[in-house]
C-alpha cells in the first residue's frame, strides 16, 4: 500500500487552520470546545492515525510546527491561502485515509468521523476550501457513506419508529436504541420527545415500530443496544439505513396509539438575560393548535437576544432562526408562565425555555385576544367562572 503523504497533509491542514483563524467563525454551540481547538484535535488525530496505519510512530514535530505557524499568523494582517493543488492533495489523502480505515475491518468509525467533521467544517469555509474543484463534496459524502456501511456491520440492536402515519398531518420517524415494542417505551425515546416538542397540539400519535439488528444477525443473541453514536449515524441517513447490507429485521411491526394527554413536558435548558421579556418584545404570529383547554401560539421575538436570553441564539451564517411558543389556558384565563424557544437550523432544532413575568403574561394575553379577534372574529375563550359572572374585564373588539 502506498504510504500517506503525511507532511503534505500537515501543510494543508495548517494552512486551512490559519485561514479559518483569519476569517468568519461558525456559530459556537454552548458548552462546546472552540472551533479552533477542535480543528487542532482533528488535525492531530488524523496525522497520528495516518502514521500508525503506515507502521510509523507519530512525529510530534508536525503539531509543534502547526502551533508555531498559527501563533505567528496571529500577528499578520493577511495570510497566503493554500493553493488549489494543496487543497486537492490534502483532500485526496483524507479520502485515502477513510478508505484505508474501513478496509482494516475494525471499528474505526471514530477516526472516520473525525475526518467527516473536518470536511464538514471545510465545506462551510466562506471563501476557499468549499470550492467545487477540489473534490471536497465527494470526500464528505464518501465519509458519510463509510460511516453508514460500517455501522450496518456492527452487532447492534435498534428500533425504527414511525409516528403519525396516514392520520397526519404531522409525521416523523427515527431510530431508537434496543427493542421498543410498547407505548411506555416509545414515550422514552428521543424520536417521540422531539415529536411532542415540535407538535405540542397533537394529543395522540399512531406509532409503528420494527426491531432490527446489524451485521446480518437474525436473532438478538450476541447483539448490544445501539449507542448514541450509532443512532447519530443512522438518523443522518434516515429510513434508508434499513436497506443497508447487514441490517436484518428481528420483530414487528408493533402498532399502537401513544397518548400525550396529561404527559409532563420535557424540561428545556433555561435562559435568562439581563432583563425580563416584555409583551412588546413578542409579536403573535400564529395560533398553532388547541388541546385540553390550552391554546398554543407561535410568537416572533423582536428583542435583542443577548438582552432577554443571555446569549445570541440565531445566526445568519448558519441559517438559523428562532421561534417562540406559549399557551393560553381557557380554564384559568391566564397565559402560561413559560416561553418555549426553539432554534431552527439545517442541522436540527434546539429547545430552550424562559420565564414570563405576571405583567408580561397579562399584556401578552391582550395581544393574543386582539390577534384572535382580527383573524378569527372571536375573543379568547373566557374561564367558566367569568362566563357565569358576566363579560370579560377587557374588550378588544366585537364578539361573535
Amino acid at each position: 500500500m502506498k504510504k500517506f503523504d503525511i507532511r503534505r497533509v500537515a501543510m494543508g491542514l495548517t494552512a486551512y487552520a490559519i485561514e479559518r483563524q483569519h476569517s468568519y467563525e461558525r456559530h459556537q454551540p454552548e458548552g462546546a470546545p472552540l472551533w479552533a481547538e477542535q480543528r487542532r484535535l482533528w488535525t492531530d488525530a488524523i496525522l497520528q492515525g495516518m502514521a500508525r496505519l503506515d507502521g510509523l510512530e507519530p512525529d510530534p514535530k508536525l503539531m509543534e510546527q502547526f502551533d508555531r505557524e498559527l501563533e505567528q499568523a496571529r500577528g499578520c494582517y493577511f495570510t497566503v491561502p493554500a493553493t488549489q493543488q494543496m487543497q486537492k492533495d490534502t483532500i485526496r489523502e483524507l479520502r485515502r485515509f477513510v478508505a484505508t480505515l474501513e478496509a482494516t475491518g475494525d471499528d474505526r468509525r471514530r477516526q472516520v468521523n473525525v475526518v467527516r467533521e473536518l470536511l464538514e467544517d471545510m465545506s462551510l469555509h466562506p471563501h476557499w476550501w468549499n470550492g467545487k474543484n477540489n473534490s471536497i463534496d465527494l470526500a464528505r459524502d464518501e465519509a458519510d457513506r463509510t460511516l453508514v456501511r460500517m455501522t450496518a456491520q456492527m452487532p447492534i440492536r435498534f428500533t425504527y419508529i414511525a409516528l403519525g402515519g396516514d392520520a397526519g398531518p404531522h409525521w416523523t420517524s427515527g431510530f431508537a436504541s434496543g427493542s421498543v415494542t410498547d407505548e411506555e417505551a416509545v414515550k422514552k425515546t428521543t424520536v417521540y420527545q422531539e415529536a411532542i416538542r415540535k407538535y405540542p397540539e397533537v394529543a395522540e400519535w399512531p406509532a409503528l415500530c420494527t426491531v432490527h439488528a446489524g451485521r446480518g444477525l437474525s436473532t438478538a443473541l450476541g447483539t448490544v443496544d445501539a449507542s448514541d453514536f450509532d443512532l447519530e449515524i443512522m438518523n443522518r441517513i434516515g429510513d434508508r439505513f434499513l436497506y443497508e447490507r447487514g441490517v436484518r429485521w428481528l420483530g414487528g411491526p408493533y402498532q399502537m396509539a401513544v397518548q400525550t394527554t396529561g404527559q409532563k413536558a420535557v424540561q428545556y435548558p433555561f435562559l435568562q438575560g439581563s432583563r425580563p421579556l416584555t409583551a412588546g418584545d413578542l409579536d403573535v404570529q400564529e395560533r398553532t393548535g388547541t388541546e385540553n383547554g390550552w391554546i398554543t401560539f407561535c410568537l416572533d421575538v423582536l428583542a435583542c437576544e443577548e438582552a432577554v436570553f443571555g446569549r445570541q441564539l440565531s445566526c445568519e451564517e448558519d441559517d438559523s432562526y428562532i421561534q417562540a411558543y406559549t399557551s393560553y389556558n381557557e380554564h384559568t384565563g391566564q397565559v402560561d408562565d413559560t416561553l418555549d424557544v426553539v432554534v431552527r437550523s439545517p442541522g436540527g432544532d434546539e429547545w430552550f425555555s424562559c420565564t414570563l413575568t405576571d405583567e408580561t403574561r397579562e399584556s401578552l394575553k391582550r395581544k393574543m385576544d386582539i390577534f384572535c379577534v382580527a383573524l378569527y372574529g372571536e375573543h379568547l375563550p373566557e374561564p367558566p367562572a367569568q362566563r357565569r359572572n358576566g363579560p370579560a374585564t377587557f374588550q378588544t373588539g366585537p364578539t361573535m
